[in-house]
């Protein structure tokens, strides 16, 4: 008893003990906090790019580089510090929006207010038909980043590769056994510093480096959700398993690109650091209107973009590298004069070079609506526990949600890759999922007020819907036209997979480790599907296309191919077809969808490009 005393009154004066500066500080972060969510909340998004807008027609001598990089986000915040590295080479960047001030954004756990901000492109998709259809005007949201370090500002941070037949299949597609697994894996290690953190994880660390500038871990403390998860997975024949190890398939615990719990943005990690290197220069706040392209030659000669209300011309001695994501890099091309023949002369803009630009979108189609009510009570923590927490680099801070749990499956044989990520975790009835997704009231899911629930989001990662992005007019100021066309497919391969993702779901939850937290499914109607017998397969299949929004994962708008003929933009050094010194790396070049969160993938890309091009240099 005596001992017991005097272990309680050393854990008091150690908690009292808390310095003056301490409590300055937690007083700051809560603060930061608290005015961060006020202003996501009431942040209107833009919808068009008229603040970038010139003052007048006057076109200025901006220099000359001898790489120009269209876009600082992923890929271009590593390509950018890669070719930097040969002092004799000038590299610019031109980036439409801003350095991080590593405010509000580095905590992770808000990483869905982090997209109602200046860091946030505000797209949204075109009214939809086939998905999308229980959001407002049945457009979907479409988060994009826009700053230095682009997406990895704003999204979870989840750091997944994806399954290496996906990359088997580019190398076989494109017939370069380059973008094999066997063969980029590397790229993905010499980025990467991987800790392991988390005991509880499988991690096999011949697949991760420990000496790249990206840091790699898990969330901590771990969550005992975690456990419920894996132990059901195991009772089904599912591994625990490394999703970044040989094969994705079973159950894993979220690896973050965090470090001590703070969010590490790419340009943080690849840009901020040598920003004194005399030939590397990032141009902020400078909104790309076309490259510029020589139309005898066919060869790319510089950009032109707006900055500060003047339009600069900036000349290229080598290369042009458009950087700018799958959105807007698309956009870019159609405004340059490259794309489709019949829709470029459609809006008025000369055709340079006709190539299938914005034909190939896809995205992951994403399921969050299935939430059950749990027997268990998780109590929100007060938030000065939260940063106390956070400034030990643990805790509901560090990541973007409280449970880690995710699994990779295959759902149709047929597919030789994972084909559904299923995530779960502990689901609270919120205004910021609403606005997040752009629910209409009568498809919000508002279940879980006064309840604890645990909900599963649904991914197909395997989509056959194919969608476009085109011009709305010539004006590049004008945001592009983003038609998803989720669960599209002619087959319905697509939405037959998210069904099959349910049917899981249920066979999980009625595993023993699940049955302890006595799940009971809650998940509101949608009034359109009411109709329908519940849970029957016209149930789920009008849920779905109600409920069912992107991943945010766009890819594959200048997809790569073998030849022109087969339908790409690029080749497979990334080069686009028919134009001279003018190549794109990002995600729009995807030849498919991965089983993944693309940004892994989107630096594995700037690491091996950036390879190629120094060893074309060189010669």
């Amino acid at each position: 008893m005596l001992k017991t005393m005097i272990n309680y009154y050393f854990v008091i004066r150690v908690i009292s003990a808390v310095s003056a500066e301490d409590i300055t500080k937690i007083e700051q972060y809560e603060s930061l906090i608290k005015n961060g969510i006020t202003k996501a909340l009431n942040f209107k998004l833009p919808s068009n790019g008229r603040m970038y807008e010139a003052k007048n027609e006057t076109i200025t001598d901006c220099g000359s580089y001898d790489f120009v990089i269209i876009g600082g986000g992923t890929s271009g915040s590593d390509i950018a510090n890669r070719l930097s590295e040969n002092g004799n080479w000038s590299v610019l960047v031109v980036e439409a929006g801003n350095f991080t001030d590593n405010g509000f954004i580095q905590f992770l756990r808000y990483y869905a207010l982090h997209s109602f901000s200046d860091y946030s492109w505000g797209y949204k998709s075109t009214p939809q038909t086939s998905a999308c259809l229980g959001t407002i005007n049945r457009q979907c949201m479409i988060h994009r980043g826009k700053g230095v370090g682009g997406t990895s500002l704003i999204n979870g941070a989840i750091y997944s590769r994806g399954d290496p037949n996906n990359f088997n299949d580019w190398a076989r597609i494109i017939k370069d056994p380059s973008w094999s697994y066997k063969n980029v894996l590397k790229y993905f290690k010499k980025s990467e510093n991987f800790h392991f953190t988390n005991t509880n994880a499988t991690i096999d660390m011949n697949y991760h480096g420990d000496n790249g500038l990206m840091q790699v871990q898990h969330r901590l403390p771990d969550y005992f959700l975690n456990e419920v998860f894996l132990k059901a997975n195991e009772e089904l024949g599912l591994p625990k398993t490394d999703y970044n190890g040989p094969t994705p398939i079973g159950g894993s615990i979220f690896q973050l690109s965090s470090k001590d719990g703070v969010r590490q943005d790419l340009g943080s990690i690849f840009v901020t650091p040598f920003l004194k290197r005399p030939n590397l220069e990032i141009l902020t706040n400078s909104y790309v209107t076309k490259i510029d392209i020589n139309p005898k030659t066919k060869s790319a000669e510089g950009v032109i973009f707006t900055n500060s209300g003047k339009t600069c011309r900036v000349q290229t001695k080598k290369e042009v590298i458009l950087c700018a994501g799958a959105i807007s890099s698309p956009h870019i091309l159609l405004l340059s004069g490259i794309g489709p023949r019949e829709h470029l002369e459609k809006v008025g803009i000369p055709v340079i070079e006709s190539l299938p630009v914005g034909n190939r979108l896809k995205d992951h189609a994403v399921f969050k609506a299935c939430i059950f009510e749990a027997n268990f009570t998780e109590k929100d923590q007060p938030l000065k526990k939260q940063v106390q927490d956070y400034l030990k680099g643990i805790g509901e801070l560090t990541a973007p949600s409280i449970a880690q749990s995710v699994g990779f499956y295959k759902m149709n044989d047929k597919n030789n890759v994972a084909d559904l990520e299923t995530i779960t975790d502990v689901v609270k009835s919120s205004e910021v999922e609403k606005m997040y997704s752009r629910w209409t009231n009568e498809s919000f899911q508002d279940v879980c007020k006064n309840k604890t629930c645990i909900g599963f989001l649904l991914a197909n990662l395997f989509p056959k819907s194919i969608g476009t992005i085109r011009l709305k007019s010539k004006n590049p100021f004008e945001y592009p036209l983003i038609d998803l066309k989720l669960l599209s497919d002619p087959k319905g391969e697509d939405i037959d997979i998210l069904f099959r993702g349910i049917q899981f779901v249920f066979r999980l939850i009625n595993t023993s480790a699940y049955k302890k937290l006595g799940l009971r499914y809650i998940t509101k109607t949608v009034p359109d599907c009411k109709k329908h017998k519940f849970r029957s397969r016209a149930y789920w299949y009008c849920q779905l296309r109600q409920l069912t929004t992107t991943g945010y994962h766009p890819v594959g708008t200048c997809a790569m191919s073998r030849t022109r003929s087969d339908g790409g933009v690029v080749n497979s050094k990334l080069e686009v077809f028919g134009i001279e010194g003018l190549r794109i790396a990002d995600a729009s070049v995807f030849p498919t969808p991965l089983a993944s969160h693309p940004s892994a993938a989107c630096v594995m890309i700037g690491e091996k490009i950036s390879d190629e091009i120094k060893t074309q240099y060189k010669r």
